[in-house]
């Protein structure tokens, strides 16, 4: 299950790096990459990430994208999804271990 706002942004950013001829909300989840209407090369697919890394604020590793199933808009949703899951929990870890550390000096 993907967040709206999450799958609205990706298409903006798509519509916008890849210069498509029809709006973000047109966009279906199920539509692949590799659509003529996406018209995805290797070319494009590195300027997506970038924009969305860049969009997201965090950075997705080499493994995952080649780990990642990315066959369809639904795909690459979830990619971001993912991580962005994966960085918030690792941040409340990180500020769990902190408070538990700093309880333990006292």
């Amino acid at each position: 299950m993907t967040n709206e706002s999450t799958s609205a942004r990706v298409k903006a950013i798509m519509v916008q790096v890849l210069d498509l001829d029809i709006p973000p909300e047109q966009i279906d989840d199920e539509l692949s990459l590799y659509s003529s209407s996406i018209r995805l090369d290797s070319l494009g697919f590195l300027h997506l990430i970038i924009a969305l890394e860049a969009e997201f604020g965090c950075q997705i590793d080499d493994e995952d994208v080649m780990e990642a199933n990315l066959e369809t808009v639904g795909n690459l949703i979830q990619l971001f999804e993912d991580k962005l899951v994966a960085e918030t929990l690792g941040d409340e870890k990180s500020a769990a271990g902190h408070q538990i550390n700093h309880e333990r000096t006292l």
